[in-house]
């Protein structure tokens, strides 16, 4: 009962926030039954989300791109050919669809048709390797690709085994021909033998992100589509004060969670997205003076190079918030960010498997600018005792743990097993609540896991990689800091007698069978073997000797 009434009052004040947003406003009877008929049919799919959109402002525009400007109307009429081109060919609610594709229609265009068609769509990493695509494809049995035309390295010259049809969502120069389809617009013209109508209602599938991080098989963390989370999102939406219609930059990638949950939430309000396929701080702050944005979405690595790139030259008065999510924002960062746009600078804190878990409003940054906030007004938070499962006092260290609406629901396949403690799934993170404010601060992994530019990456998985390496005896890797990066890799290795490895080779090995993230900014080649303890555990202090 203390739960429901919790869920209950979070819910009852989301749904304020989100009124006030004014996302009822300025909508015709003829819109409104659009967006019932929308829904009803598609549900909160993105091809509901945005079908209903489109039936109330079908001229506004929704997303801004490398390629140019799309009206709500268009992108969806994109969407449904897509959709329909798809079911000709057999695809249906039993379907398995990847995308890996950068920031832009290539992403939004496939990811929209799902929802007319139901099949389960993969978010695919762009890092990730040639391996870990193929063994994506084999594990959970995808049945098309859509990619990007740079990415075509990371798949086998001869794909006649593949077992995956592969569409390019960006085709640029060079774009190779041998795919199934080489354009999108040659998969629009290219009819399969199947009845293309959409099903009645269709039963939508997960929507499942890819965890990184990992040396083997990434995890498949499993998503539902989006219900009505407004305890989960009212935070944001209060603590930012988006308003329906508000232009947005979106930095941070649609494949990740920041990225994905932030599209969504800007279409329901009928907003538009302003983004590009790669990232350059300069063209960030021409866009938001060319299409007078309201707010950016970002992460604090890139957060940073705005920052430093920001001469005072371009407009940004049009800005009225900024948010932060996947890396945790230096004390400089928050305070240089405040000092040269305003006290307008949010964080959210969350995970792949938790989404949204806790969010800091610009009075939290203000008052403590390391700080993660408070939790989401629904769901639950919990700072446990790694070996008790109990929740620890206020001032004392222990283990993350959260649950709400956004939570993943499982891990598909049988490889992967979710760590659940009390209900609540295990963010691996460690944390503190602060006694007096009662907001959480989050000190770091529990695992020493590192994050490099908004990827997760497991120093003992890189060390795998590169123990594979010929001539390499053994290596230890850790996380160290970095001004660009905020974190990179540091590696040790340990060379075997009579063999010759070489700092690059150290690095190939790794962008060639992992991710570049992964890559070691420093290898530090040893002839003497790690320093070790009488039960075996490296000794990481003892590892400054080597340099």
């Amino acid at each position: 009962f203390e739960q429901l009434s919790y869920d209950l009052k979070g819910a009852l004040r989301g749904s304020k926030a989100f009124l006030d947003t004014g996302f009822l406003k300025g909508s015709t009877p003829a819109g409104g039954l659009g967006v019932a008929k929308a829904l009803g049919r598609y549900g909160t799919s993105l091809a509901g989300l945005l079908e209903g959109t489109a039936a109330r402002f079908p001229d506004r525009l929704v997303l801004v791109d490398d390629q140019g400007e799309l009206t709500y109307q268009e992108l969806a009429n994109r969407a449904r050919l897509t959709a329909h081109t798809l079911a000709s060919h057999g695809i249906g609610p039993n379907s398995r669809v990847g995308i890996m594709a950068r920031n832009g229609r290539g992403f939004f265009i496939p990811l929209a048709a799902k929802g007319y068609l139901g099949y389960t769509v993969f978010l695919l990493n762009v890092g990730a390797s040639k391996n870990q695509l193929a063994d994506i494809v084999k594990e959970h049995k995808l049945d098309v690709i859509f990619v990007d035309s740079e990415f075509d390295d990371r798949f086998p010259e001869d794909l006649s085994d593949f077992g995956c049809t592969l569409i390019h969502a960006d085709a640029a120069e060079g774009y190779r021909t041998d795919f199934d389809y080489p354009t999108m617009e040659e998969f629009w013209t290219s009819p399969g033998p199947h009845n293309d109508a959409f099903p009645s209602r269709p039963k939508q599938g997960g929507v499942v992100l890819m965890s990184s991080g990992t040396s083997g098989t990434p995890k498949a963390v499993s998503h539902t589509e989006p219900s009505f989370p407004v305890g989960v999102l009212g935070p944001a939406l209060e603590g930012l004060g988006v308003k329906a219609g508000d232009r947005l930059q979106l930095t941070a990638s649609l494949f990740h969670v920041l990225g994905w949950g932030a599209s969504v939430l800007a279409i329901v309000a009928g907003c538009t997205l302003v983004t590009q396929r790669e990232f350059k701080p300069k063209n960030v702050l021409k866009q938001i003076e060319d299409y007078k944005c309201t707010g950016t979405i970002s992460s604090a690595v890139f957060l940073k190079d705005v920052l430093a790139a920001d001469d005072g030259s371009y407009d940004t008065s049009s800005m009225t918030w900024i948010m932060n999510a996947g890396n945790a924002m230096s004390e400089d960062l928050v305070v240089g960010l405040q000092e040269r746009y305003g006290n307008i600078v949010s964080s959210g804190y969350g995970s792949t498997e938790g989404l949204l878990v806790a969010f800091a409003n610009p009075e939290d940054l203000a008052a403590d600018p390391l700080t993660a906030g408070y939790p989401v007004w629904n769901g639950r938070l919990e700072v446990l005792d790694p070996e008790t499962g109990k929740e620890v006092p206020a001032g004392q260290v222990g283990i993350i743990h959260a649950i709400n609406a956004l939570s993943m629901k499982g891990y598909l396949g049988d490889r992967d097993k979710a760590e659940y403690r009390n209900g609540m799934i295990d963010l691996g993170d460690k944390g503190i609540v602060d006694p007096e404010s009662g907001r959480l601060r989050v000190l770091g992994r529990n695992n020493d896991m590192v994050i490099v530019g908004g990827e997760n990456i497991w120093p003992t998985s890189v060390a795998e990689i590169i123990d594979r390496l010929d001539g390499v005896a053994e290596s230890y890797c850790v996380g160290v800091e970095d001004d660009e990066k905020f974190q990179r890799v540091k590696a040790y290795v340990v060379v075997e007698d009579g063999a010759t490895v070489t700092e690059d080779d150290v690095r190939e090995q790794v962008e060639h069978n992992f991710m570049k993230p992964a890559i070691p900014r420093d290898v530090v080649i040893m002839s003497a073997p790690l320093p070790r303890n009488a039960i075996g555990k490296v000794v990481k202090r003892e590892l400054e000797a080597f340099g």
